[in-house]
């Protein structure tokens, strides 16, 4: 049977009704928008500063989406990824019932998410191997089991997890699976993006702050299912990623030159 995300989803989250602007909904071009009450005389800053961003970072995602082979429905940005992260707790997990699966050691986030959104952890190490245990992680699901979070590369033990579990963990559980990208630019094995349109339950996530060098700026990616991504725009605040960082992520996108030596540098220095 077909994953369908809007089955795991929060009651109220289904019944929301998310705060609208006319930029949100207007599709075409304009200059002025009256329902903003923004300070129509400038900025003491320059440039255009005082107007809001694109709540929908519509031309941000379009080029994402072309670097990365996939439509812009299926590309949320958010104010790093640690937005993402405590987006996926606040839509699908109950709070005092629901709970995550988390493989130490990994990611420190993942368990203040779940603690900030009351959402149980339940812990499935990893072998001694630092790999995952997918029989182990089916064991400790239970109907109240919503996320499971993975990290590949791994941090903080460096390596990549084997795909085969990943895929086989996602593709035997009913909720969210969640893998942690933040470091595919510094491994040989290729990214799950491109699973997303077999497996409807994966979200990968994705940085600017570590390659890209730009953690300054906090904008992250999670690529899933267009489904998903509705939910996660949704449920967002209207204006989470500024104009100065969709400004400046749009203009680093042209620099990916730049971006392939910096990594390449990096793993050489690694590997010494």
């Amino acid at each position: 049977m077909a994953f369908d995300a809007n089955t795991i989803v929060r009651k109220n989250i289904r019944r929301l009704n998310p705060y609208s602007s006319a930029r949100s909904e207007f599709s075409g071009e304009a200059e002025v928008w009256l329902d903003a009450n923004e300070n129509a005389l400038g900025s003491p800053a320059g440039g255009a500063w005082n107007r809001y961003p694109d709540p929908l970072q519509t031309q941000l995602k379009i080029r994402i989406a072309e670097l990365k082979k996939v439509s812009p429905y299926q590309v949320f940005v958010g104010n790093g990824s640690d937005e993402a992260i405590d987006l996926l707790f606040r839509i699908f997990c109950e709070p005092g019932r629901d709970e995550v699966i988390i493989c130490p050691p990994t990611y420190g986030m993942y368990a203040v998410s779940a603690a900030i959104n009351d959402v149980g952890v339940i812990e499935v190490p990893l072998t001694e191997n630092f790999q995952l245990d997918p029989d182990a992680v089916s064991a400790a699901s239970s109907e109240r089991t919503k996320l499971i979070f993975v990290c590949s590369p791994n941090n903080p033990t460096g390596n990549s997890l084997s795909l085969h579990s990943i895929t086989a963990i996602a593709e035997s559980f009913d909720g969210i699976v969640a893998i942690d990208e933040a470091y595919i630019h510094f491994a040989s094995q290729r990214s799950l993006i491109d699973e997303i349109d077999r497996l409807k339950n994966i979200v990968v996530l994705q940085t600017f702050s570590k390659a890209w060098g730009l953690a300054g700026l906090r904008v992250g990616l999670a690529f899933a299912d267009a489904a998903v991504v509705e939910l996660l725009n949704r449920v967002k605040p209207p204006y989470n990623v500024s104009g100065i960082a969709q400004r400046v992520v749009l203009d680093a996108l042209s620099q990916t030159v730049w971006v392939d030596d910096w990594i390449a540098r990096c793993i050489r220095e690694r590997d010494v």
